[in-house]
C-alpha cells in the first residue's frame, strides 16, 4: 500500500495520512546521474544532487530513520485541508517530497473533460496539483536524499540550508545592490561577516521567489517586528549601515520573526520549523 501524507502548517503541526492507494502517487524519475551538492553548479536535465548518509544529518526526520508505521498516523481532518504545508508519499522504501506553492493550489470551478464521458462542471473546493516530478526523493535502502533545488526543500528539512556556502564578494555586492536596500557608503562588502554571508545565500534564493505583492509586504512585516531597522517610504528602501542592520534585514527576508499565539510575544527564531 502507498500513502500520501502531509504535515500541517501552524503551531503544533502534525503529520497526517491524506489517502492510500495501490497505485503510486509519484513516478520515480531517472536518478542515475547524480553529484554531491554544489550551489555553484547548475544541474543539467536528469541530473540530481545527492546527500549520502542522510539519516545521520541533524535535519533528517525521525520518521525516515525508522520503518514506516501507518498505524501511528491519523487521517487528515477535512477542516485541515487549507493547512497542508507540503506533501510526501511513502511508496515502499522510497519517500517522495513536494513543496506546495500558490500555483499548485486551486480553489475554483473546473470543467472535467474525460474521454468517453459527458463534460462535467466540478466545484474544485480545495485542489492541490501533484507534480510530475517530486522536489526530493529519499531512498531508505541507500540512505540517500536526492533533490534538484535546495531552496525547494529548506522548509521541508529544517536546517538543511546549512549546505549553502558563504556568499562571495560578488554575490554579497549583488545582494547589497538590490533595489530595496540603501547601503551606507562606510558599510563596505569587506565588513560583511561569515554568518551573514551564509544568510545572504538563503535570502537571495528566498527573495527571488517572492511575488511583487510579497516584496511590498516585506517592509510591513519587518517594521512590525523591528522598528530599529529604518525604512524610507519615499524611496522604498531599507537603510543598511551596520552588520546588525544587515542581520535584521536578512532575518526578515528569511522570515525568522514570529509571534507566540497565547501571550502574543514577539520572538526571533534562530532555529525554525515551518509555521
Amino acid at each position: 500500500m502507498n500513502y500520501l501524507m502531509t504535515k500541517t502548517r501552524g503551531r503544533g503541526s502534525v503529520d497526517f495520512i491524506i489517502m492510500t492507494s495501490h497505485v503510486g502517487f509519484y513516478q520515480q524519475p531517472v536518478i542515475s546521474n547524480t553529484l554531491s551538492y554544489n550551489d555553484e553548479y547548475k544541474l543539467q536535465d536528469e541530473e540530481w544532487f545527492v546527500l549520502e548518509n542522510f539519516s545521520q544529518k541533524g535535519y533528517c526526520w525521525d520518521l525516515l530513520r525508522n520503518p514506516f508505521d501507518a498505524t501511528a498516523y491519523s487521517n487528515l481532518p477535512r477542516n485541515s485541508y487549507p493547512n497542508i504545508n507540503y506533501l510526501y508519499a511513502v511508496q515502499e522504501r522510497l519517500y517522495y517530497f513536494q513543496k506546495i506553492t500558490k500555483g499548485k493550489v486551486l480553489q475554483k470551478r473546473l470543467l472535467s473533460l474525460t474521454i468517453n464521458q459527458e463534460p462535467r462542471c466540478l466545484d474544485a473546493g480545495f485542489v492541490i496539483i501533484i507534480s510530475d516530478v517530486p522536489d526530493a526523493i529519499y531512498n531508505s535502502n541507500e540512505d540517500r536524499l536526492y533533490f534538484r533545488r535546495l531552496s525547494d526543500i529548506t522548509n521541508i528539512f529544517v536546517g538543511i540550508d546549512e549546505l549553502y556556502r558563504e556568499a562571495t564578494d560578488m554575490e554579497t555586492t549583488e545582494f547589497l545592490g538590490l533595489d530595496i536596500i540603501d547601503v551606507d557608503a562606510d558599510f563596505t562588502v569587506d565588513k560583511v561577516k561569515t554568518a551573514n554571508r551564509k544568510r545572504i545565500k538563503a535570502a537571495m534564493d528566498k527573495y527571488s521567489t517572492f511575488t511583487e505583492e510579497q516584496k511590498q509586504r516585506l517592509h510591513i512585516y519587518l517594521q512590525n517586528y523591528n522598528s530599529n531597522l529604518v525604512y524610507d517610504v519615499n524611496t522604498d528602501k531599507f537603510k543598511i549601515s551596520s552588520e546588525k542592520e544587515l542581520t535584521d534585514l536578512l532575518n526578515g527576508i528569511n522570515q525568522r520573526y514570529y509571534t507566540t499565539e497565547i501571550d502574543g510575544e514577539k520572538r526571533l527564531a534562530n532555529s525554525v520549523i515551518t509555521l
